[in-house]
């Protein structure tokens, strides 16, 4: 995790917080990214046996309301994409992201001015 938002210094700024914990086969990566807008992204990822299994990356502005957020809780079955999905503007919205680096990309296209 900390290689991939190290390469990605055209929209992260810094890390503000890292936690890495291991427990057997499962680890858990935490952090907090500072990007280049003054926006934070919170990103949540544990992982089994070198599989990524549970995610949750949340854009937030400075004042810390949620821009946008993607997961994968298993809690919106009505969603096409199931378990996997994005809060968008009070609502939630199928989601194609799989990856800190897919959301990396997602966000490198709107503080680049790509879409």
């Amino acid at each position: 995790m900390l290689r991939l938002l190290r390469a990605r210094s055209e929209i992260v700024l810094g890390i503000d917080r890292y936690l890495h914990r291991q427990s057997g086969s499962v680890e858990q990566f935490k952090a907090v990214a500072i990007l280049i807008d003054g926006t934070r992204l919170h990103i949540n990822e544990v992982w089994v046996q070198g599989e990524l299994v549970k995610y949750a990356y949340y854009h937030l502005n400075p004042r810390g309301h949620i821009l946008h957020g993607w997961d994968n809780a298993p809690h919106h079955p009505e969603i096409s994409t199931y378990p996997h999905h994005c809060h968008r503007s009070n609502r939630v919205e199928p989601s194609k992201v799989r990856s800190l680096n897919d959301v990396l990309d997602i966000l490198s296209a709107m503080l680049m001015g790509d879409t």
